[in-house]
């Protein structure tokens, strides 16, 4: 198969779930939703995933990861009593990396190699892969969400890690590390208000219906109305990753449980193309 976006999904990360045996009941059917997130994207056999995390943030400028090798101890720095400390060892895709840094500057947005040998990841990286991709087989390469992009940039940027994806040849997984919505507040097991489980359940709809042009249309009335997490702009690179012109389908599948975390709605869901 040539190269393109062979899954563009959405990946729940809270540190609850960094343990197991410490995470609290009502996210257990998140983790399984994971899991089952992860038995179709291997089955997909793809050459690398994409991670875009809320929690590695930049300011200015979108990177892409290019160590060849990415190995470390990932910490919450949120919550180091949840996540102080969990090693992990995977390989990188520089070459790919590069591709990605290419097509987004190619388009005027800044955007750089991070080739810091001292890099570690953030939880929200680390979190989806650690139940998707537990023998750290599959490559990975990340990419930040950078404050001063909009909903616009990102869903250009989406757009841009795709081209990469079919000039390189990779079969590419992007994976949107992220909560849908994020009004948060302190208590782990309360739910999102009525309002927004509802707004929640209509994306999701959208995406495991297909209808990418519509998600598309409606991203920036719903990640405002929910709070969405960052803003929405890791749904929209992920939104961005799907070619919706000239008609093209999709399908969509929804793994596991919807799930609340401290107010946040949380869900598993994959889309690719119906073609």
């Amino acid at each position: 198969m040539a190269g393109g976006i062979v899954r563009s999904v959405i990946a729940p990360h809270t540190p609850r779930m960094g343990v197991e045996a410490k995470a609290p009941a009502f996210l257990k059917g998140v983790i399984a939703g994971l899991r089952s997130l992860g038995e179709e994207v291997r089955a997909a056999q793809p050459d690398v995933l994409v991670v875009q995390s809320t929690h590695y943030v930049s300011t200015f400028n979108w990177y892409a990861t290019c160590q060849a090798l990415h190995e470390g101890h990932c910490v919450a720095d949120e919550a180091p009593d949840l996540i102080p400390g969990i090693p992990y060892r995977r390989k990188g895709d520089p070459e790919f990396a590069q591709a990605i840094v290419a097509e987004v500057g190619g388009l005027g947005i800044p955007c750089n190699r991070n080739e810091s040998e001292h890099f570690q990841w953030d939880y929200g990286s680390w979190v989806p892969l650690h139940y998707m991709d537990p023998g750290q087989t599959l490559p990975a390469v990340l990419v930040p969400t950078c404050l001063m992009s909009s909903l616009d940039e990102c869903l250009t940027v989406g757009g841009a890690i795709r081209a990469a994806a079919e000039k390189t040849g990779r079969k590419a997984v992007f994976v949107a590390s992220t909560a849908l919505a994020h009004k948060l507040v302190r208590g782990p097991g309360v739910w999102p208000s009525e309002v927004h489980q509802q707004m929640d359940r209509e994306f999701i709809a959208q995406l495991v219906e297909g209808r990418i042009t519509d998600a598309k249309r409606n991203i920036y009335a719903y990640s405002e109305a929910v709070v969405a997490e960052m803003g929405g702009r890791v749904l929209a690179t992920m939104l961005g990753c799907l070619d919706d012109k000239g008609g093209a389908r999709f399908s969509g599948k929804m793994h596991g449980a919807y799930g609340q975390s401290s107010g946040s709605g949380n869900a598993c869901i994959a889309v690719r193309s119906a073609a």
